[in-house]
């Protein structure tokens, strides 16, 4: 298992809860994190895993960059980027009028950019804007995360 990104620990403990043998499968996780760096990186990692079929959770700013990554590879729009980059192109991820924290239809957020395409998300990865493993505990693992690992077992 491969994981990227900062936050790391929570999504590894909430992982650890549900399976103690998670890093042992074949996959990609791509969590949230406030100091983004190579984006460019794990947007290629994550078109690798799209292509090769790789089981994929990706969490908050994973979900920005699949979508990204889908526009460019998928929709064809090559210069998909996100306003939160700083670099010109065609922003398939914008600022939020006002950050979205807290709990917002059942699911933890904490989110300044959010998607603003059709990104339709393959079958292998679990994708999501919110923050799963926040909400995930031994007692009751949360939905999310339990479809991921059971796409890393098949």
């Amino acid at each position: 298992m491969r994981v990227l990104n900062h936050f790391n620990t929570t999504v590894e403990k909430a992982l650890s809860e549900i399976d103690p043998n998670w890093r042992n499968y074949d996959g990609l996780i791509v969590c949230g994190t406030h100091s983004p760096e190579k984006w460019e990186e794990m947007i290629e990692e994550i078109k690798e895993a799209r292509e090769n079929n790789l089981p994929t959770l990706l969490i908050c700013a994973g979900h920005q960059l699949g979508a990204i990554e889908y526009a460019r590879n998928v929709l064809g729009i090559k210069d998909a980027t996100s306003e939160e980059f700083g670099v010109e192109g065609t922003f398939v991820v914008k600022k939020r009028p006002e950050l979205k924290v807290g709990l917002y239809e059942g699911e933890t957020w904490w989110s300044n950019y959010e998607v603003v395409i059709d990104y339709k998300i393959p079958e292998h990865f679990v994708s999501v804007p919110y923050h799963p493993e926040y909400q995930s505990s031994q007692e009751k693992p949360h939905k999310d995360l339990i479809k991921f690992l059971e796409l890393c077992k098949k």
